[in-house]
């Protein structure tokens, strides 16, 4: 089935929470438009929501999202952002939101860099080690 979004995704895992419900979860992925929630609770299909979204680097950004439509097991929910035209930190909020998103395409387009050098035998892909369970602690022998 082809792409019917016009504004690209992005996988990501921030965390979120919902005040008016004492609701938590992590997006899936995230938007201009919007995210996808996965919850701990299930939620209602049509609410408009405060929401904390946590970004890195950034901190804690409150925004609202009304409930577009409900995951396939009702344990996560599309959220359409909606700014709130008279309410001027909520228009901030959202402004911050939106230079946020635009380095992650920024850091796609680094990584697509990063993975020619590679194919290009110029660079070796790099990946970190298994960390281990329980780090050792040197003995007092």
């Amino acid at each position: 089935m082809p792409e019917r979004r016009k504004i690209p995704r992005y996988p990501a895992k921030f965390r979120v929470y919902f005040p008016g419900f004492n609701i938590w979860g992590n997006t899936s992925n995230i938007s201009l438009d919007g995210c996808y929630v996965v919850a701990d609770a299930p939620m209602s299909q049509g609410f408009i929501t405060d929401l904390l979204l946590e970004l890195p680097v950034v901190g804690v950004i409150a925004l609202k999202g009304y409930v577009q439509h409900l995951g396939k097991t009702n344990s996560g929910a599309g959220l359409q952002f909606v700014q709130v035209r008279f309410d001027f930190a909520q228009s901030d909020y959202f402004n911050l939101y939106s230079q946020f998103l635009k380095t992650i395409s920024q850091l796609d387009k680094i990584k697509a860099d990063y993975l020619d050098l590679v194919q290009q035998d110029r660079l070796k892909l790099c990946v970190m080690p298994s960390k281990p369970e329980k780090a050792e602690t040197p003995s007092n022998s």
